[in-house]
């Protein structure tokens, strides 16, 4: 597993997906245009899709629950 890939998808994560109140109506398809984006960051950063893949079993999903997560930490602090 490489933590070039980790951290690297980590990063953009953080920087790519904010909290929207509320979520989008439809996370899968948010997710793998997400995916997609990161996907394409990563190969012009250098890093293959072969040690993605190999870090991530499911980007998508790895990001759907980012997204989930943006949305309910933006929920928390609002209260």
């Amino acid at each position: 597993m490489s933590m070039s890939a980790i951290e690297f998808v980590e990063n953009w994560a953080s920087e790519n997906i904010t909290a929207d109140a509320p979520p989008p109506a439809d996370i899968d398809a948010t997710a793998q245009a997400l995916a997609s984006q990161c996907l394409a960051a990563a190969i012009a950063a250098g890093i293959p899709q072969s040690e993605l893949d190999d870090a991530f079993d499911d980007l998508p999903a790895f990001l759907a629950g980012e997204i989930e997560e943006a949305s309910t930490r933006e929920v928390t602090d609002d209260e």
